[in-house]
């Protein structure tokens, strides 16, 4: 039986594969460190729940919604350019995926948020990532 835990990690693995691992971006889940290096872009990654609700009346079973945030970080000297790339890489990463084990489709399609901030060395660039996972 799938529960939150199973559809967090699969979230987070597919992050890690597409954005983590093909980009060569560090990823710090939820409220970890940030990493050290200021000359290398990264990601805070997190996974929140919206919604539980019961999704048929015969065989029960429940549809979890709620929201992947991924809070991109690239060396503001790289200039707006870096955040808007890493950003689509992001939103290519989930537009229309379907993960078969657990069930989880990634609805609407991912978007950016707002404009890009500027703190200290970084240019923040913010996408958000609606599912819905069938328990």
């Amino acid at each position: 039986m799938t529960d939150q835990a199973d559809i967090f990690q699969a979230i987070r693995s597919r992050f890690q594969t597409e954005i983590g691992t093909e980009q060569a971006v560090t990823v710090v889940h939820d409220n970890g460190p940030e990493p050290a290096s200021i000359s290398a872009s990264w990601c805070r990654f997190s996974v929140s729940v919206d919604n539980h609700e019961q999704a048929t009346m015969g065989t029960v079973f429940y549809r979890m919604t709620g929201t992947a945030t991924a809070q991109l970080f690239t060396p503001i000297a790289k200039g707006d350019g870096a955040s808007i790339d890493l950003a689509d890489a992001v939103v290519t990463a989930f537009r229309g995926v379907r993960i078969a084990s657990p069930q989880i489709r990634f609805t609407p399609p991912p978007g950016i948020i707002g404009t890009a901030d500027q703190e200290d060395a970084w240019c923040i660039r913010t996408v958000q990532i609606p599912y819905a996972a069938d328990l």
